[in-house]
């Protein structure tokens, strides 16, 4: 390479370089792209597949309830997603069941079922912060309408165990959001969120998601064990997906007609 051919070179790249986004390189992602990559993984299974899981549920005595349920789910208009949920244990909850359908322009599609009561419950998006099923897990960190409507910043990246992640700082939008933010550490990688801290409206930690076991699937990755403490409460959920199948599943599994099936 003569002088004016390296000139060149250097001019292009420099080029390049201007017009890339503040704070960033080609090789590093926005923390919107981020969110982006999170929202499009699947990792409990719920964006089209069959899975068979398990829940402990402990108190702050050591008390524990133990629950199990399968799920199947589809993909319906990418990242949104519809899934089904129904309980085979304990005997009290045998039946109950969890409709869920994310939607683009508007409020998800929420519905609980209890046999008991013979008919379906609508779930509003007042009632996201409550307890699922007693879990850890809130009926907004199912939907994951608050990744989805948000603002987030880069924080610096950090190590979960052996695999280095980016960390991210979202602002949920909604007004109905149960957090004033959310922490995420996503494995860089795959995009998983092997760790995440929420914070109530006072900004104080209210609960943190661990994952402990990840598995690969059919080309797709999944949080196979993973655990949900409530610091607030002291109580926590440990959650197993026992058995995962990657298919496709009729869109008309998802009705309420269907889920009001025993």
């Amino acid at each position: 390479m003569n002088r004016r051919q390296a000139a060149f070179f250097v001019c292009m790249i420099a080029g390049q370089l201007a017009f890339a986004r503040p704070g960033t390189t080609a090789e590093s992602p926005t923390a919107e792209d981020i969110v982006q990559k999170v929202l499009g993984n699947d990792p409990w299974g719920l964006s089209g597949a069959t899975i068979t899981a398990s829940m402990t549920l402990t108190d702050r005595n050591g008390k524990q309830r133990n629950l199990a349920f399968t799920a199947r789910s589809r993909r319906h208009d990418p990242p949104f997603s519809k899934s089904m949920l129904r309980f085979t244990g304990p005997a009290d909850l045998v039946g109950a069941g969890f409709l869920q359908v994310q939607n683009r322009a508007a409020d998800d599609d929420r519905y609980l079922f209890l046999p008991e009561l013979g008919k379906s419950r609508r779930i509003s998006g007042s009632l996201r912060s409550s307890s699922f099923m007693g879990t850890d897990f809130s009926f907004a960190d199912l939907d994951r309408r608050d990744l989805r409507e948000e603002s987030a910043t880069l924080g610096a990246d950090e190590n979960i165990g052996n695999f280095p992640c980016y960390l991210v700082d979202v602002t949920p939008k909604r007004s109905d959001s149960p957090y004033s933010r959310m922490q995420i550490w996503a494995r860089k990688d795959n995009y998983l969120p092997l760790k995440m801290v929420v914070y109530d409206k006072a900004n104080v930690v209210l609960k943190e998601f661990r994952a402990l076991e990840v598995r690969r699937v059919s080309g797709q990755w999944f949080i196979t064990k993973s655990k949900m403490t409530n610091v607030r409460d002291n109580h926590v959920t440990d959650l197993n997906l026992d058995q995962i199948v990657v298919e496709a599943i009729a869109d008309d599994t998802f009705t309420v007609r269907e889920l009001e099936k025993i």
